[in-house]
């Protein structure tokens, strides 16, 4: 099996075994590759230069975030398809992915249900990490980049958070109005905030 595949595998056993994978899917949502595909390429993009440019170290508290807010973003758009309203397309924004509220779009009561699942994404996250720490040098000799990775495992955020949203029974009652941003707002680089140092 592929690395990659295997290090995707470690993060829906943890899914499987929490039975995140064995929900009602109560709605059918198209898979969008090149509207995931631009969001995630800009956040990864983003956040390495911002790595960079601030020296910021811990390259896994960087990207747990980035994991919790992918997966509310998986969320979001699953979501729209729901009420019928699809996203345009799915906006990247560097405050939200670094406070890890890819939420903040979602009524307060779907938010609730959305973020009692949180405690198992950062599990599989923890998990896929680690994976990819100890196969480092067997990714590196297939010629694959850490980045690849990172990418690799935000598609799983994505997909567990539409799994997730899926699963959901709308109430007909319940007004649901998404005010999602189309423009991507990327790292103001000369404006650090200190709400994301470690």
């Amino acid at each position: 099996m592929e690395i990659l595949e295997q290090i995707t595998n470690k993060g829906l056993t943890i899914a499987k075994a929490n039975g995140l994978l064995d929900l009602d899917e109560n709605y059918t949502i198209p898979y969008d590759e090149d509207k995931l595909r631009t969001f995630i390429k800009t956040q990864v993009e983003d956040l390495s230069k911002f790595s960079t440019l601030e020296h910021f170290f811990s390259q896994e508290n960087l990207f747990i975030r980035a994991f919790v807010y992918t997966y509310g973003k998986g969320f979001e758009f699953a979501l729209a398809y729901m009420i019928g309203e699809p996203l345009e397309r799915i906006a990247y924004n560097f405050d939200d992915c670094m406070t890890s509220n890819g939420l903040k779009a979602l009524p307060n009561e779907i938010r609730k249900f959305a973020e009692s699942k949180i405690y198992i994404i950062r599990e599989m996250f923890t998990e896929m990490f680690e994976m990819i720490r100890n196969k480092q040098s067997q990714l590196t000799e297939a010629g694959i980049a850490f980045e690849d990775c990172i990418i690799k495992i935000l598609n799983e955020a994505f997909f567990i958070g539409q799994r997730i949203a899926v699963s959901m029974e709308l109430d007909s009652k319940m007004t649901i109005k998404l005010d999602s941003e189309t423009q991507d707002s990327l790292y103001d680089y000369d404006n650090y905030d200190n709400r994301y140092s470690l």
